[in-house]
């Protein structure tokens, strides 16, 4: 279980920093650069702290203990809209004390962003568990072929 959560905090950190990295290369290219601003030194490692936090708050708030199917829809869902507020406000802090952004059309534009990463880390999340699936489906029915 321990090792499952640390595989879980390992791809979500990469996923979120390469999705993050991505926007904020965006905005830099369509926003900061007819400004004349540029990025400082520590943008890209502020990322990869924002992403490592975001998954530990992912791997303890829906991997945690209680990972089990017996709580309600109910519950999955308050997590879930947990999740995303917890998320929102790790991002938008880290966010605006490094600089990603500036000013309020920064802040929306950020914000918006923040929607798309979140929605595709969760399509890329699914896609890497139902491709892990197949692997384990596949490895299951060799060795009963085998047998």
């Amino acid at each position: 279980m321990i090792m499952k959560k640390i595989k879980i905090l390992i791809e979500q950190t990469l996923m979120v920093s390469f999705m993050t990295q991505c926007y904020v290369s965006l905005y830099g290219l369509l926003v900061m650069k007819k400004y004349g601003y540029q990025f400082d030194w520590y943008i890209p490692g502020s990322i990869v702290i924002a992403s490592f936090l975001c998954s530990l708050i992912t791997v303890f708030l829906l991997y945690g203990k209680s990972d089990r199917k017996n709580y309600s829809i109910l519950i999955h869902y308050i997590r879930v809209i947990a999740h995303f507020i917890l998320l929102y406000v790790i991002i938008m802090g880290i966010g605006y004390l490094c600089y990603w952004y500036r000013g309020i059309w920064g802040f929306i534009l950020t914000s918006v962003i923040y929607v798309i990463i979140y929605a595709g880390t969760w399509v890329g999340t699914i896609l890497i568990f139902r491709h892990e699936e197949k692997l384990i489906s596949k490895a299951l029915d060799n060795i009963r072929d085998d047998d």
